[in-house]
């Protein structure tokens, strides 16, 4: 499996965001946005997550 690590940012909103980075690519977004940092790693923790970020890096890494 690629090398991919995940961030949460605040975006211009002022939301906070997941995003996935793998090399070779532009960061992706893992759609769901959270009213604070603290949300949107826990969101990280759950099976949601897990599935999202396992669908992106097999779409970003299958080019």
């Amino acid at each position: 499996m690629a090398d991919y690590k995940v961030t949460v940012e605040e975006q211009a909103d002022g939301k906070w965001a997941c995003f996935l980075h793998v090399p070779g690519e532009e960061p992706y977004n893992l759609g769901k946005s959270f009213k604070n940092e603290d949300r949107a790693e826990a969101w990280l923790t759950v099976g949601e997550a897990t599935t999202a970020i396992d669908m992106a890096v097999a779409k970003l890494t299958k080019k």
